[in-house]
Parts: structure tokens; C-alpha cells; sequence
């Protein structure tokens, strides 16, 4: 028996960490990581871990390997 897909929210809440933009990543309330630029890349870090996980060309690539882990290690 097959499952349905179930729908997820996720929000994008942009701001400054020490003056530096960081864009935080939420499933309905819960914050689960946030991307942070630096230089031409961007950073992408669990809020569970503290420290930058991934490093990748474009904004779309860390926030596409934050929900991943998120959902690989949830539950």
C-alpha cells in the first residue's frame, strides 16, 4: 500500500548574526539550520550541530542539503 506525500511548510527567515545576513530555515516553527553567505559560497548549518555542515556554490544547494538531513536524521 502505497503513501501519500505529505505536504511540508517551510519558511525562510532572513537575519543578522554579529552584522553578518543569515537566512534561517523553519518547518512550521521549529528552526531546523540556517544558510550563511561567505564570499562567493554559501554555508549551510544545522541548528542541532552549530557548525557549517555543507559548503556550496549557490543558495538553493544549502538550503536543498539542510532539508535532506533534516529529514534523514528526524524521528
Amino acid at each position: 500500500m502505497a503513501r501519500k506525500d505529505k505536504a511540508i511548510s517551510v519558511t525562510l527567515n532572513e537575519t543578522k548574526v554579529n552584522g553578518q545576513p543569515v537566512t534561517e530555515v523553519l518547518i512550521g516553527k521549529q528552526v531546523i539550520g540556517q544558510v550563511t553567505q561567505v564570499g562567493e559560497r554559501f554555508e549551510a548549518e544545522m541548528v542541532s550541530d552549530n557548525q557549517p555542515f555543507a559548503h556550496t556554490k549557490s543558495f538553493d544547494e544549502s538550503l536543498q542539503e539542510i532539508l535532506s538531513a533534516y529529514h534523514l536524521h528526524k524521528g
